[in-house]
């Protein structure tokens, strides 16, 4: 399978790329600097560019069988429309181009997940988190409105323990502990792409 993956240098990006190439998918990486992917194989290649501009997004779309949208603003916590514009760029990209299958991370606590979350991580997700928050919200709408077969995973607080391939994943969970490997996200995106049984379906993840 020939994958796009944005994002690619973030934590979840690293891993999906990682994973991708273990499987033996052809993994387009689509950074603003490749020095920040220290990975090689013959199977990867590279589009630089940045998310806000069309055009670089487009490049990494072409003849790709799915894209995966893993986008983020790192450890900043400003106010960002990254993932939102972001991701409304990957899904013109993908309407131009024909390309149908999305899979995008956004967090446990949007959308409906709100309900599942604890009191304790509700707060901090509208005191410290709003931002991410307000991104993610809009993120999630641009893609379910896209008319692509999309799948949204929203974790719950990532770690980077190794991965497992067990966890909880469904539309409607709680998240007890709010714990989930950034590896154990990466291995149900490769899954789900292979499988195709969350279509349309937005689920959090969690352990």
């Amino acid at each position: 399978m020939k994958l796009a993956i944005f994002g690619a240098t973030g934590k979840t990006g690293i891993e999906l790329v990682k994973q991708s190439l273990e499987r033996g998918h052809a993994v387009t990486a689509f950074v603003r600097d490749s020095s920040r992917l220290d990975i090689e194989d013959e199977n990867l290649s590279f589009v630089i560019g940045d998310v806000f501009d069309s055009a670089s997004v487009e490049q990494a779309i072409q003849e790709q069988d799915a894209v995966i949208c893993a986008l983020g603003s790192g450890s900043d916590l400003k106010k960002t429309t990254i993932r939102t514009d972001g991701t409304i760029n990957i899904i013109s990209g993908m309407q131009k181009h024909n390309v149908k299958r999305l899979m995008v991370v956004t967090a446990m606590g949007t959308g409906e997940s709100w309900n599942r979350m604890s009191l304790l991580n509700k707060f901090f997700y509208v005191t410290l988190l709003k931002n991410t928050r307000k991104d993610h919200e809009a993120q999630e709408i641009a893609v379910k409105e896209s008319g692509l077969n999309w799948t949204i995973v929203r974790p719950s607080g990532l770690t980077d323990k190794p991965r497992t391939g067990v966890y909880d994943v469904g539309e409607d969970i709680p998240a007890l502990r709010s714990k989930i490997a950034r590896a154990d996200v990466a291995d149900l995106i490769l899954k789900e792409l292979q499988e195709e049984v969350l279509i349309q379906k937005a689920v959090t993840i969690t352990n």
